[in-house]
């Protein structure tokens, strides 16, 4: 005889089926400080840090230099899939409880809530990989773009399914089988290539260049030493379009302009600058979105100034520097072009990711709080009586922030399909 499922034990039953649904959020990391957390509630920021990697000296003597922390800034967002109370209590046991709630619901909220995390993450990349034909060299070069930046750590391949099967036309014997990939991803994971796990993901946008900037312009403060040398240019996250639209996703470059590896090391690798659509809170709660950029900090050329991700020479800095403003001219990245349509995809670190789960406060007059938590998935439940109408509703809320630390760890690719 089957027993009653407690709503706790349903919420957590709820919470890993939501998880099992979101292959993009899988092994993600939770990297905004637990004490950002406690507290917000919907609408409100959240901020993290990105340390610096420091200067080494050679010899004996330290010389100790100021630590540079980035701070990382997220919203608090929320998704929610509400029903009436009846049919929460209809259930008997853990089976039906599956087969008439779980699947579909899990389902459809872990799909909202993927793509909203992949709509403002899917861009944040350092650098890109630009085709017109699809194959491995797709999936090769992007991560070779992470080991040029000596990224560690597990890496995970996101195409469309589409994509994939094309890939796998020219031999699919080339990708690795792994037990652990495909007990993590099911059906999604074809196994591994160049060290990336290579995992089908339905939903990774489709980018459309009609009406893109034919360049863009991104201006930061140049910053000395006492000696009026040039030691880089203050963080830079506002961009503007010349004759055309700032379309998120469309990728620019500069000559010039280099990644700083995590680890401080300045590279050879070109450093791409990619408009994003951010969703941000106003003062009055109210959701808005803006086009920005990731930010884009630059040193001179063996200066290691702040904690860059970028740098460029000083005498280009200096060709680019009116007065205190120092202001670029980007150029769409080779193989872009105006009127086509590329499919996005994307190679990062896993960790790259931070999604966290958040609990709040229950509504006015609701039942006790209940939460279900797993992994990173927290939801919450909530019931009322609705006197009128004589019945009950419940309603599961799943809040989140999500955010890409740092878009050295991400390749964003394209395949153009036109």
């Amino acid at each position: 005889m089957a027993g009653k499922f407690t709503t706790r034990k349903k919420l957590i039953m709820l919470s890993a089926a939501i998880m099992e649904n979101m292959n993009y959020l899988k092994e993600s990391d939770d990297l905004f400080p637990q004490s950002e957390m406690e507290g917000k509630k919907y609408g409100m920021s959240v901020h993290g840090y990105l340390p610096d990697a420091g200067s080494v000296s050679q010899g004996l003597v330290a010389h100790p230099d100021k630590a540079h922390q980035v701070e990382v800034t997220a919203w608090l967002d929320n998704y929610n899939t509400a029903a009436e109370t009846d049919m929460w209590d209809e259930i008997e046991n853990i089976e039906d409880f599956k087969k008439e709630m779980v699947d579909k619901r899990a389902k459809k909220l872990a799909r909202e809530v993927q793509l909203a995390v992949i709509r403002e993450n899917v861009y944040r990349s350092a650098q890109v990989v630009v085709t017109n034909s699809v194959g491995y060299d797709l999936l090769g070069d992007a991560s070779s773009a992470l080991d040029e930046l000596s990224i560690v750590g597990e890496r995970v391949d996101f195409q469309t399914p589409k994509t994939f099967s094309k890939i796998a036309r020219t031999g699919a014997n080339l990708f690795l089988p792994s037990d652990i990939q495909k007990e993590l991803y099911e059906d999604a994971s074809l196994g591994t290539y160049n060290e990336a796990a290579c995992v089908k993901l339905p939903g990774l946008p489709i980018l459309d260049t009609t009406g893109m900037a034919s360049s863009l312009t991104v201006s930061g403060t140049v910053k000395k030493d006492a000696s009026n040398n040039i030691l880089g240019v203050s963080q830079i996250t506002t961009v503007t379009g010349v004759s055309g639209d700032v379309i998120p996703g469309v990728p620019y470059t500069v000559s010039g302009l280099k990644v700083v590896d995590e680890g401080g090391v300045e590279t050879e690798q070109p450093y791409v600058v990619i408009p994003v659509s951010e969703v941000y809170y106003d003062e009055d709660g109210a959701r808005q979105t803006r086009t920005v950029i990731p930010g884009l900090r630059i040193s001179a050329t063996g200066k290691s100034w702040g904690n860059p991700n970028a740098h460029m020479s000083a005498t280009a800095i200096g060709s680019a520097t009116v007065g205190t403003a120092t202001t670029l001219t980007l150029t769409p990245v080779s193989g872009i072009t105006a009127g086509k349509h590329y499919q996005v995809g994307q190679v990062r670190n896993k960790k790259a990711l931070s999604f966290s789960g958040q609990k709040f406060k229950n509504l006015p007059a609701a039942k006790q709080d209940n939460v279900g938590v797993y992994e990173n998935v927290s939801l919450k439940m909530q019931s009322a009586p609705e006197i009128i109408n004589g019945v009950s509703y419940f309603r599961i809320d799943m809040p989140f922030v999500a955010r890409i630390f740092d878009n050295r760890q991400s390749v964003t690719t394209y395949l153009q399909l036109d």
